[in-house]
């Protein structure tokens, strides 16, 4: 959900800047142009993929079930163009969180970049739960949601397509988490 798609970006660009962080504190600009373009490139292949995915699929839930225009996006670039918001919404955040995570351990604070993340997966927990009630019960469309035709977060093919891209984000993240700390 949108709700919770700007933290977690934050939250990934935190975790790559903790593992690539000797890269980052050995002052190399080559290093650190490295380190730049891969979070920025995970952003767009393994972030942005995510939110693109529910919004074609569920377009209200994707948006929190906050307005009607996402039921009527065809024909109209304007309303089509939400896609440039959904891609900044995503790379954007995942680079302001690794820019963060840059400081800090320029700094030597590198115990906040690590803070940082946990607080952000705390953030998402906490939004989930508030939202529980959008959260697990699924309306693809506005007018669907304001007629209460919902079906349960856990039914076929919602919960599978959930569960690929969760595994595929969550496992992405881990790979190369590691891969940057093999690379320092």
């Amino acid at each position: 959900m949108l709700a919770i798609d700007i933290p977690i970006s934050i939250l990934a660009g935190l975790v790559l800047a903790e593992g690539g962080k000797n890269m980052i504190k050995g002052g190399d600009s080559q290093k650190y142009n490295f380190m730049r373009a891969t979070v920025l490139l995970y952003a767009v292949f393994f972030i942005t993929p995510i939110p693109f995915y529910f919004f074609m699929g569920w377009p209200a839930w994707e948006t929190n079930f906050l307005w009607r225009w996402p039921d009527s996006l065809l024909d109209s670039p304007l309303k089509a163009s939400v896609s440039f918001v959904a891609f900044i919404l995503t790379v954007g955040p995942a680079y302001l969180g690794f820019y963060c995570g840059t400081f800090l351990i320029r700094m030597g604070k590198d115990i906040w970049v690590r803070i940082g993340y946990i607080s952000m997966g705390i953030l998402v927990g906490i939004i989930v739960f508030l939202t529980r009630g959008i959260t697990f019960n699924i309306a693809s469309t506005y007018s669907k949601y304001e007629a209460g035709d919902f079906y349960s977060f856990w039914s076929h093919p919602f919960f599978t397509g959930w569960l690929i891209v969760t595994i595929y984000f969550w496992g992405s993240l881990v790979v190369f988490y590691i891969w940057l700390r093999k690379k320092n």
